[in-house]
């Protein structure tokens, strides 16, 4: 499975649920195509506890990534070097 998702702050998601041959189905669709993708694609599916897994991993993407952004920062703020004024 290959899977690209380019998701930005205006990506407009919905998420449904219903039955197919007595197996439960969660998807999540999306109005703006990955990149490059084919006409119709958007559309993320799979079992419930599949989705909460994919969920949980985002989550913990997510989490991990504001982290590391704020200890570049701190770096980058600690490391800066200082100007000094001469009297």
């Amino acid at each position: 499975m290959n899977l690209q998702l380019h998701l930005t702050d205006d990506t407009q998601l919905r998420a449904h649920g219903f039955v197919v041959e007595h197996m439960l189905v969660a998807e999540v669709c999306w109005e703006r195509p990955i990149p490059g993708s084919c006409p119709g694609e958007g559309i993320l599916w799979g079992t419930p506890v599949m989705l909460r897994q994919l969920a949980e991993a985002a989550m913990q993407a997510v989490i991990q990534a504001e982290e590391e952004a704020c200890w570049q920062a701190h770096q980058a703020a600690t490391t800066a070097p200082t100007e000094e004024r001469v009297a």
